[in-house]
């Protein structure tokens, strides 16, 4: 006879099976806790995100540009958009910055071209408007909302003008 089988009870195997089963919930909820962290993160970088880029976008688009005064605010589409013109081999083009239909868009068209369609543009971002206006040669100011309602304005110094 064996006496160590004798002495085994339901409750050692009911105390090892709660103990797993312990282990099993708190990984569950390690792992919802993560998840839901993680989501939390996703969302706060996705905003910052949108806040940062809409301006910064904008900003840097006029300093890449910023020659003998080719940037300018022009009536398009019944709002104000930023114009930036270049020229290509004797060829001048204009990059048309503006809202339609709840994005803020880009165009690139040649100057001469009289009609297109603002669905042509590029989307870039989601936003609820988007206006720009000139406040002297030099100096432009960008109101954004975007789509969550949050409004970034924003003034820009162009360091040329049409005569430099």
């Amino acid at each position: 006879m064996n006496l160590k089988s004798k002495n085994r009870h339901i409750v050692d195997v009911a105390f090892i099976l709660c103990l797993m089963l312990l282990f099993v919930l708190c990984a569950v909820a390690v792992i919802s806790l993560g998840a839901g962290i993680y989501q939390k993160n996703v969302k706060s970088m996705k905003d910052n995100y949108n806040h940062r880029t809409a301006c910064a976008y904008i900003i840097e688009k006029v300093r890449q540009s910023d020659v003998n005064g080719a940037i300018f605010v022009q009536d398009l589409f019944g709002q104000n958009a930023l114009v930036i013109q270049e020229e290509i081999d004797g060829v001048l083009y204009n990059t048309y910055i503006y809202d339609y239909d709840g994005y803020l868009m880009e165009l690139y068209a040649r100057a001469d071209l009289n009609t297109f369609y603002p669905m042509s543009g590029q989307k870039l971002l989601e936003v609820s408007s988007f206006d720009i206006s000139q406040k002297s040669d030099s100096l432009f100011l960008a109101d954004i909302v975007l789509s969550d309602g949050l409004k970034e304005s924003v003034y820009i110094a162009k360091r040329s003008t049409g005569d430099n």
